[in-house]
């Protein structure tokens, strides 16, 4: 179906949700073996996008700013702790899921953690099979998009993200943003 075309009252009637929401993704660096840019990511359980990977994230809540939302699912989902300052905008994504009957804008924002030397925890095994980090050069030759979860879809395949750029424009949106 074209959801585009689709009357209100249809979609509303076929979707789980009356409005978009706002999800975060928090996109967290460590350099690897050879000085590689590795990604912390997920598979996803229990929830929509099950079995896919996806980076640590959730729901912006009423009155958060994005950067303290980034902090503290990051510390929920893996007990890593960094302070709001620390992130940078990434990237904004439209994730519609007709099969999900779902729809998100994605806000994604990175963290270059340059200490590394906290340790990564499944602080929700009920919401994610474990934590791993993966060469993110490498993502778009080793996961297919059938094996990301929409916005970390978006992300990897859909945009020219590139982490290691960053301008003047893209910290004034965040500023921006909150």
């Amino acid at each position: 179906q074209d959801w585009a075309k689709m009357e209100t009252k249809q979609k509303e009637s076929q979707w789980k949700q009356k409005h978009v929401k706002v999800g975060v993704g928090t996109i967290v660096f460590r350099r690897g073996q050879n000085n590689d840019l590795m990604v912390l990511l997920g598979r996803r359980k229990g929830s929509h996008g099950e079995g896919k990977y996806a980076l640590p994230g959730g729901h912006l809540e009423l009155g958060e700013s994005i950067s303290t939302c980034a902090v503290r699912e990051l510390e929920e989902e893996t007990g890593l702790k960094t302070a709001p300052e620390n992130w940078t905008f990434a990237f904004v994504s439209n994730d519609v899921m007709p099969k999900d009957r779902k729809h998100y804008i994605t806000i994604f924002l990175q963290w270059f953690d340059d200490q590394g030397n906290q340790e990564v925890k499944n602080m929700e095994p009920h919401k994610c099979e474990k934590w791993e980090w993966h060469s993110f050069r490498g993502l778009r030759n080793s996961l297919k998009p059938e094996q990301l979860f929409e916005p970390m879809r978006n992300l990897i395949h859909k945009s020219k993200y590139d982490p290691l750029a960053s301008s003047e424009e893209t910290q004034q949106a965040l500023a921006y943003l909150g």
